[in-house]
């Protein structure tokens, strides 16, 4: 519960400590006075945006602090401790807004991104404005407060933790389809392109064998020809040049007897000699294997025109196949794995499917149940708040067979405010006071098990008054049984009902205004009642009024 708010420098409020105790507290003043600026306050400490222009005038920032008791409260302790911020029984708030428009939050003093306050602020307060029946026309507003009610919050969990994992499923499953090509067509295609070009049986250097001997066959003549021409000038003819040679070699042989300076010369014609007979030796033997082959030169024609063929349709080089090959059969096992996958994605996506199904189911059955009781009970406080008529949420079946986050209803209030009237969407509802006292009974009702302790009420009681405003004020005051209540009132009646009581007020001083919180005693109070009974002129009749009133409470 809220225990202490500290605000300084923020619109009209200079410095402002309030202590706030259990049970229902009412804030009364003047329209204007700055109760509005209290609850901006606290939206500030729970996380809302920022304006620097909520900065007094004159002040470089604002500085706001709420101390809150958490001894009952085991959801934010559990949250400080996963936050490894140290706690007792108390938790303090602080936030500030700086001219330049940065802001800063803390927990304890320690120092926390806007958006913790939020996730905190959610177990610490409820607020509740003149409008909330704006947002209780919202779908996911009625079903929120039904699930709330309703207090199957761990079957609600296995309801949305399954849909994300078919989500996540399905989202794999719809990626094996929007890859760019169809799953089964890329396989098929694969197999074919694998299986032609296994038949095949490329060796990893035939093209480049087969082309060569291509070659060859193909220059078979004139390679014939001019070897036979030359080893009949090496060896052959009757001037053959290793004949000539050979006497050459013997005349230097002769000549160096004479002068031994030549007898290198002989060894270099005896080296080339041996060099020629080897080269006409070689050469002789390359003639007489030579082979020309038509047939064979067909076959590798054949072949290669095969390779050519195939490269072209795979669009690599001819030598580049078997590589080509061996990158397909790559794709192929990788496809298959996938293809597993694939298959036990969908395996595990009718396991959820069935398992959402049920669940969804269940999470239905307690719906309606919920639904049942609720109505009833907003229903019976209509009546209390002077609305004759019906209220009831209707849980629909969603026809629509894909699993949704939060199961498979659909949630609507319907409310007849009149006696014989047909149940219409809450939205349909005319009357601007009906609405208002509708909604209190909703909030009533919806949030006495939500479990937050704190709940501020801004003028719900708009548009009714007499014994209505009495009802609404026992209505609150009966609340607050159960944890601390705030509420923001102009009515006599629902002020009367308040255990604590602060008047909101506002003062000019050296040409400037300033709004002051206090809290009144018996006696103050009956005054300030008796001014919401009769004015601005407060007699002795509507002080005994008030009086009266605050006795019968």
């Amino acid at each position: 519960m809220l225990r202490q708010l500290v605000i300084n420098d923020l619109a009209v409020i200079d410095s402002l400590n309030i202590d706030f105790n259990s049970g229902m507290t009412v804030l009364t003043g003047e329209t204007g006075a700055g109760k509005s600026i209290l609850l901006d306050a606290l939206g500030l400490i729970l996380g809302n945006r920022a304006d620097a222009n909520l900065i007094r005038g004159g002040s470089d920032k604002t500085d706001i602090t709420a101390i809150f008791s958490i001894s009952n409260n085991p959801d934010i302790t559990a949250r400080l401790s996963e936050m490894e911020i140290e706690s007792d029984d108390e938790l303090f708030i602080r936030r500030t807004i700086s001219k330049d428009g940065r802001s800063r939050a803390y927990l304890n003093n320690t120092p926390v991104p806007i958006q913790t306050l939020k996730e905190v602020g959610e177990n610490l307060i409820d607020i509740h404005g003149q409008h909330a029946h704006q947002s209780l026309s919202r779908p996911k507003v009625q079903r929120e407060l039904l699930d709330q009610f309703g207090q199957y919050d761990d079957l609600l969990k296995n309801v949305t933790d399954t849909f994300q994992d078919w989500k996540q499923v399905n989202l794999q499953l719809l990626n094996f389809r929007t890859d760019g090509e169809d799953f089964e067509a890329r396989l098929t295609l694969l197999k074919y392109q694998i299986e032609e070009l296994e038949q095949l049986a490329i060796g990893e250097t035939e093209h480049a064998e087969l082309s060569e001997e291509q070659k060859r066959q193909s220059h078979s003549q004139r390679l014939l020809e001019s070897c036979k021409n030359i080893l009949s000038d090496l060896s052959e003819s009757e001037s053959a040049i290793n004949d000539r040679l050979s006497q050459h070699h013997r005349e230097i042989i002769e000549l160096s007897l004479i002068d031994n300076t030549l007898e290198n010369i002989s060894n270099l014609l005896d080296g080339a000699t041996i060099q020629l007979d080897e080269a006409a030796h070689e050469l002789k033997s390359y003639v007489d294997r030579f082979d020309i082959d038509a047939e064979q030169m067909s076959t590798i024609e054949n072949r290669l025109d095969k390779f050519h063929d195939l490269a072209r349709k795979h669009k690599v080089k001819p030598e580049a196949l078997p590589e080509h090959l061996n990158f397909l059969t790559a794709q192929l096992n990788q496809l298959e794995g996938g293809q597993e996958q694939h298959e036990q994605l969908q395996q595990q996506k009718v396991g959820l499917t069935e398992r959402y199904i049920k669940l969804a189911k269940q999470l239905s059955k307690k719906r309606c149940d919920a639904s049942n009781i609720i109505s009833e009970a907003i229903t019976e406080k209509m009546h209390e708040l002077g609305i004759a008529g019906k209220f009831n949420i209707d849980v629909e079946k969603i026809e629509d067979e894909t699993p949704h986050q939060f199961g498979m209803d659909k949630i609507s209030f319907l409310v007849s405010t009149n006696q014989g009237q047909p149940l219409r969407p809450l939205t349909k509802v005319a009357s601007g006071g009906e609405l208002s006292r509708l909604s209190l009974a909703i909030q009533i009702i919806g949030s006495k098990d939500n479990g937050v302790p704190t709940m501020i009420f801004d003028e719900v009681d708009a548009g009714i008054s007499g014994g209505i405003a009495e009802v609404v004020g026992k209505l609150l005051h009966s609340l607050a049984e159960h944890r601390q209540i705030f509420c923001v009132t102009h009515l006599a009646q629902v002020a009367s009902c308040g255990h604590h009581h602060c008047r909101v007020s506002k003062t000019t001083k050296n040409n400037e205004t300033y709004t002051q919180v206090v809290t009144l005693d018996q006696n103050q109070r009956i005054d300030e009642i008796a001014r919401l009974l009769a004015g601005m002129e407060v007699t002795n009749e509507s002080r005994a009024n008030a009086a009266q009133m605050l006795e019968s409470v």
